[in-house]
């Protein structure tokens, strides 16, 4: 097992419980209904949830009528996500792979491919894009979120005033594609796991260089609802945090 798998077991019981309030409401209320009405009906569809961890949206789109296939990198995220499935008695078959390498699975086997802030993990996302364009069928999508690259990145902060009241962002270096710790990163996924930063450009061009058709990019905001009744995601109806892409692998 590599130095990254078993860091990312170190983590995976935060994952699975969706550490601290906070992040667990932003992927609650702001990411997973986004990704999930992006996604749209999935009836009978062959779904693969890449980096699926737990299997939070592999369960979500499993009840919704998906035949779901699950992978992640973690053999310890894996093993939590068949304990939730024995208990929950559903259908995901899940399995332990990396992303640049799913042999185990047939070419064109999926309808469609997500991946829910689990694409800032890999080192290789040319190869990791690959491996996907090969299981998707033609006219399959890949939908993945991410931390925002414009307004979530190493060197983004709030500027507050004397009554430290947030004013206005300030970001910068945003060339720079480094590995860091997010903070909102790990408490959204659990634990404190580095990502890497990756350009705006660099994702939709990767996509374009293995055949991928970028059809939109969503940036979701909390509802007014939910800023009611949790307060502390306003700052997230001023500024994106995450990025929602949808591209389709269209028929030649």
């Amino acid at each position: 097992m590599s130095q990254d798998i078993t860091a990312f077991d170190e983590i995976a019981n935060d994952i699975a419980s969706y550490a601290g309030d906070y992040g667990g409401d932003i992927q609650r209320h702001i990411v997973a209904p986004a990704m999930l009405d992006v996604i749209g009906p999935v009836q009978g569809k062959q779904i693969l949830d890449l980096f699926c961890g737990a299997g939070y949206l592999s369960r979500r789109l499993s009840a919704l009528g998906a035949n779901v296939t699950a992978v992640d990198s973690s053999e310890r995220l894996i093993g939590i996500a068949g304990e939730i499935k024995d208990r929950e008695h559903d259908f995901i078959h899940y399995a332990v792979a990396e992303s640049t390498d799913l042999s185990v699975i047939e070419d064109s086997a999926f309808d469609d491919i997500v991946c829910n802030m689990g694409l800032m993990l890999t080192k290789d996302l040319a190869g990791t894009i690959a491996e996907l364009a090969r299981l998707v069928k033609l006219g399959g999508r890949f939908i993945f979120s991410v931390l925002h690259p414009c307004f979530t990145m190493p060197d983004a902060c709030w500027i507050s005033n004397a009554d430290s009241k947030d004013m206005y962002m300030s970001v910068d270096h945003y060339y720079n594609e480094n590995w860091w710790a997010s903070d909102l990163a790990s408490s959204i996924r659990g634990g404190q796991k580095k990502i890497k930063h990756r350009t705006l450009s660099r994702y939709v061009n990767a996509l374009g260089a293995r055949g991928f058709t970028v059809r939109r990019i969503i940036e979701p905001r909390p509802t007014l609802d939910v800023i009611a009744r949790k307060p502390h995601l306003e700052a997230y109806n001023r500024l994106p945090v995450v990025m929602i892409v949808e591209a389709v692998f269209p028929y030649l």
